[in-house]
Formats: structure tokens, C-alpha cells, sequence
């Protein structure tokens, strides 16, 4: 093919683009050619006589079906915003041409990179875009924007490099992201349908990474719910594959107002990184029958959620399966509702391995129909994690079943539950505290064939294993795990349900030492699970020391599960606290 090229779609609406009521210039030309390398003479859009700026294409009605193509191995400097779309069968194309590396869009500090609004049928491809002028101004990367429009359909975001999208620390439908697909306005009925984001790369971007927002969002199952606002309108047949994303200062990926999306076969690692704010990895709020499958999550900075992924407030019908997870900061997964509502939620086939403070957390509301299934948890020396931490006496109705979770070495594992509403059956725990009943459960070394290994070919069974076919049938379980395995009839505990690995007896897994791990904090918070605390230097022996941070009204605690203590021992538990003067209470005159 003569030229290689990207693609952007969209359909004409009857109403005329926004520029072209502006007074637009009328171009009957299909193909509109850029280099921002070009010389200042004539200028027609051509092959020969490209257009030698950005905003001489922004200045153009399109003609329907369009392609605009920016020449290989150049630099464009501004905004990209076309006014055009295109239909079924010819969509607007926005890719590249000629040879060398993709052409690079650089926003300059503007606040939007490539603004695609009030537009439909577009596939963009093939560019390199950027946005680290202006650092810490609201900005994005790609923007597709749909604002009193209505439906809009056929979105496709392929092979896009974004990074250095240097924004604030917002989100939302006007927040700062490497790619937002924004519904605003409160006029007219308006949604997403038909999009795909898929093989894209998204890296250091504060502050999220791949977010779908709306002001079409309100029923009463989120405490956000406005009553007089736009009602719940979801996006459909949205479609997030394949995408990279690095070092972020927010979330991930996260889907709000859609309904039946897929998120599958993503890598994200570092999130949570500059954020002052909660965030985490993947998740949904607010959305329908949200499928996360095949993604893979690790880097998570900070105990301010930074775990790898979380159902959240407002989401029925989720199912996270087949995910992995390891390293971060603030565990494996968050289950939150604060004042609405959740349910019919499923975690099953996924794996765990080393991600520190907590592997479920909830948060302070109640939730209904969470059913955690078939998973494997490895925590390693010198991790410690607490299993499932309720954070109220609300009561979460959560069940566990055919799990595996294994803790090795230093640090520790254990439940913190203050409901009645978790219940556990023929779960493998090994090494775990404080865990409620487990009928049918066993505590016997699963004998995992490689602890350390890449995942997910690590953590699989050994044919001595007794979690083989030591798991209970669970009602409306998927056919396969993660690995491809038909369901073992019984089904083994843990994520794989193949017959067992051979070869050689993996080592026993080593039990934790007795007493307080690393008390100095000489690792930092590496065994401790904290709240409103930091590692710090400023010790009295040592390098090491721990800081409490308590917000006003709040608090702040380090704690660690002791094991291996001997009944009718006397055991000492001893400190050095230092208060900082000005959080000390005034003394009363008089007072001794």
C-alpha cells in the first residue's frame, strides 16, 4: 500500500460541526496531508503541498469519511481537534504516512492533545503523543468528548503512544488522563456505543490512565446521586484490550456509566505514584456487568488505596477473572461501598502473589452477593498482609470458597473481620492467623511448583499436592482457569484446576519466625500493615524509624500479627515514642 495509515471515525449528524457554523473552510478533499516540517509557501492539503500546521487542519469542514494523515518522523506542535466525521463503511481516519517514526503530536501545555467532539465513526492510529509543557495544568492526552449530542457510535484508539501528559490531580469528565471518553451536558440523552481502546501505550501520566466518564450517571446506588441531574444512561460494547500503561500518578484503568464492558489482556505496572488522593488499578464504579479478564497489575504506591483492583460503589453483575497481581503497596483487591450500594459481584481464577497490607478490604458501607472463588494468595518473605480487613461492623456478605493463601517466611497473614457477614468453606490456609471457620478447608501445604517464577506460570500444583480435587463445586463457576484447564470435578483449591505438575518435590514452605518482625522498622513499612503512617529516617538507633500522621478527627496505627509465641512465657514488648511539640496539648496553668 502506498500509504500507511491510522484510523479515526466518525458519522455526520444533520446539525453542522461546531466550525463549520463558525465559518469554517469547506475542503471536498478526502485525504488531508500534514507536515509540520514544511515550508510557509501554498499550502492545499495535498501530498505535495502539505498543511504545515495543526490549526490549518482544525480550520477545515471535512467531508465526510475523511483521512488526515501526519508524515512520519515530524513534530506538530498544539491541538488536533478536526471537525468532520464519518458513516458506516468509511469512517474519519486519523493515522500517518510515509516512513520512519510515528508523528508526534505535542500539546504544548494546551489542555487538550487530540480532541475528538461531538463527532462519530473515527479510528485514530499510529501517533506518538505528548503533553509535558504547562506541568500540573488539567490536560489530557486523547480526548473523545460527546456533549448533548446523543449516541455516538464507532470509536476505535489504536496503537497510540501517549506520555508525559503532565496534569493535575483530577478526574472525572473534565480530568486529567492519558485517554478520556467524556459524556457532558445535561441537555439531551448522550452515550458511548461501539468503542474499542486497544493496543495502546500509556506512560507517565498524572493523573489517570484510560477513564470513561459521565454526567449522565445518577440512580440512587452511589452517594454522589443527584435526583434532578441526567439519569443513568450507559455507555455499551466498550472494549479495552491490550494496552500498556507505566508509571501513573492516579488509576489505571477505570469504566463508570457503562454496561457490559470488557477489559481484558491490559498491563499495568506503577499507579498511585503522585496522586494525593485515593486510587487504585482497575476497576468500575457506578457500572453493569463490568468483565476484567487477563490484565495483569502490579506497582501500586501507598496504602491510599493502591491495591491492583476494586469493585466498587454502584456495580452489579462484575466479574474479575484470570487477573494476576503482585507488589503493591496496598494489596490485591478493595470491595468499597461508602453510602450505596454493590452486589452480585465475582472473584474467581485469579493470582496473588507478594502484594502487601491487605487482600480484600471493604470499606465503611454494606454490600450484598460478593463471592470470592478459586484464587491463589502467596505471601512472601518478608510481606505481611491481612487477608480480608473489614474496616466496620457493617455487615459485608462476602463468601469465600476453594481459595488458596499461603504465607512464607517473615511478616504475616490474618483475618481482622468485626462483621458476621464473611464466611469461608474448603479454603487451603497456610500460615494464616485469626481465621474464622473454614469447613471443609485444610491448612496442608499445597506444594506450589515455583513461588518465585514468572507469573502465571508460577504458583501451579504439584502432583503430591492435597489441594488437588480438595475443593467444594461452586454454583454458576465458569468451564476453565486461568491457565486454560478444565474445572477439576472436585475442583482443586486455587487458581489452577489442572492435574498436577511433575517433576520434583517443590521445598516445604517455611513457616514465619516467632516474635516481632523487623520492630526497627529497618525495612521500612515492608512487615508492618499501617494506616496514616510513613517510613522514616529521623531514628533514635538504627536508620530506620516509623511516623504516625494522624489527619484531625482521624488515626493512625502500625500493627503486626505475633506468631510462634509459647503458652506460659513471659514475652516484652518495648518502644521509644517521640511526640512532635506542636501536637501536644497545652498544658493547664497550675497542672503538675
Amino acid at each position: 500500500m502506498a500509504v500507511a495509515a491510522t484510523v479515526l471515525s466518525l458519522l455526520a449528524t444533520a446539525a453542522p460541526s461546531a466550525a463549520a457554523a463558525d465559518g469554517a473552510r469547506t475542503s471536498n478533499r478526502e485525504t488531508q496531508y500534514v507536515d509540520c516540517s514544511a515550508d510557509a509557501s501554498t499550502r492545499t492539503g495535498s501530498s505535495a503541498f502539505p498543511w504545515q500546521s495543526l490549526d490549518q487542519v482544525n480550520r477545515l469542514a471535512l467531508k465526510t469519511g475523511s483521512r488526515i494523515l501526519l508524515k512520519r518522523g515530524t513534530r506538530c506542535t498544539g491541538t488536533l481537534a478536526p471537525n468532520g466525521s464519518g458513516r458506516q463503511g468509511k469512517p474519519m481516519v486519523i493515522g500517518a504516512y510515509g516512513t520512519g517514526a510515528k508523528p508526534v503530536i505535542d500539546g504544548g501545555g494546551n489542555a487538550e492533545t487530540l480532541l475528538l467532539k461531538n463527532t462519530q465513526w473515527v479510528e485514530a492510529s499510529d501517533l506518538e503523543i505528548t503533553n509535558s509543557g504547562a506541568p500540573g495544568r488539567n490536560k489530557r492526552g486523547v480526548r473523545v468528548q460527546l456533549d448533548d449530542f446523543g449516541t455516538g457510535t464507532h470509536y476505535r484508539l489504536t496503537g497510540l503512544d501517549i506520555h508525559d501528559i503532565r496534569g493535575d490531580d483530577t478526574k472525572g469528565t473534565t480530568g486529567s488522563a492519558g485517554i478520556l471518553f467524556s459524556v457532558t451536558g445535561s441537555g439531551k440523552p448522550t452515550r458511548f456505543d461501539d468503542v474499542e481502546v486497544a493496543g495502546n501505550t500509556v506512560t507517565s501520566v498524572d493523573r489517570e490512565g484510560i477513564y470513561f466518564g459521565s454526567t449522565w450517571n445518577n440512580r440512587p446506588v452511589h452517594g454522589d446521586y443527584d435526583p434532578e441531574g441526567p439519569a443513568y444512561l450507559p455507555s455499551t460494547r466498550v472494549v479495552v484490550r491490550g494496552n500498556t500503561l507505566k508509571d501513573l500518578g492516579g488509576d489505571g484503568i477505570v469504566m463508570t456509566a457503562t454496561d457490559g464492558a470488557l477489559v481484558e489482556h491490559n498491563r499495568l505496572d506503577g499507579f498511585q505514584r503522585r496522586s494525593a488522593g485515593y486510587n487504585a488499578g482497575m476497576w468500575p464504579w457506578n457500572a453493569d456487568n463490568t468483565v476484567f479478564q487477563y490484565n495483569e497489575v502490579s506497582g501500586g504506591e501507598t496504602t491510599r488505596d493502591g491495591m491492583a483492583y476494586d469493585v466498587d460503589e454502584g456495580t452489579f453483575g462484575t466479574v474479575f477473572q484470570y487477573n494476576v497481581s503482585h507488589d503493591n503497596a496496598g494489596g490485591f483487591f478493595l470491595v468499597c461501598t461508602a453510602t450505596g450500594k454493590l452486589g452480585d459481584a465475582v472473584i474467581r481464577y485469579n493470582i496473588s502473589r507478594n502484594d502487601h497490607y491487605r487482600g480484600i478490604e471493604t470499606c465503611s458501607g454494606s454490600f450484598d452477593g460478593v463471592r470470592a472463588h478459586n484464587n491463589t494468595v502467596y505471601v512472601g518473605d518478608g510481606v505481611s498482609q491481612t487477608v480480608v480487613n473489614e474496616n466496620t461492623t457493617k455487615k459485608h456478605d462476602l463468601t469465600l470458597t476453594d481459595n488458596i493463601v499461603v504465607k512464607e517466611g517473615a511478616g504475616t497473614a490474618s483475618f481482622d473481620l468485626r462483621s458476621d457477614g464473611v464466611t469461608l468453606s474448603h479454603n487451603t490456609l497456610v500460615n494464616v492467623r485469626s481465621a474464622p471457620a473454614n469447613p471443609g478447608g485444610s491448612t496442608a501445604d499445597p506444594r506450589f511448583t515455583d513461588r518465585t517464577g514468572a507469573l502465571p506460570d508460577g504458583l501451579r500444583l504439584h502432583t503430591g499436592s492435597p489441594a488437588l480435587g480438595a475443593g467444594t463445586a461452586v454454583a454458576g463457576d465458569v468451564g476453565k482457569d486461568l491457565y486454560g484447564n478444565p474445572v477439576a470435578d472436585p475442583p482443586n483449591t486455587g487458581a489452577y484446576q489442572g492435574p498436577g505438575v511433575a517433576g520434583a518435590v517443590p521445598d516445604p514452605v517455611e513457616a514465619a519466625p516467632a516474635g516481632l518482625v523487623d520492630g526497627g522498622f529497618e525495612k521500612g513499612l515492608a512487615d508492618w500493615s499501617t494506616r496514616n503512617a510513613t517510613a522514616s529516617t529521623d531514628a533514635r538507633t538504627g536508620s530506620g524509624a516509623l511516623r504516625l500522621n494522624a489527619p484531625a478527627g482521624n488515626f493512625a496505627t502500625a500493627e503486626q500479627t505475633v506468631t510462634g509465641l509459647e503458652p506460659a512465657t513471659v514475652y516484652e514488648l518495648s518502644g521509644w515514642i517521640r511526640s512532635d511539640p506542636s501536637s501536644r496539648p497545652p498544658v493547664p496553668p497550675g497542672s503538675a
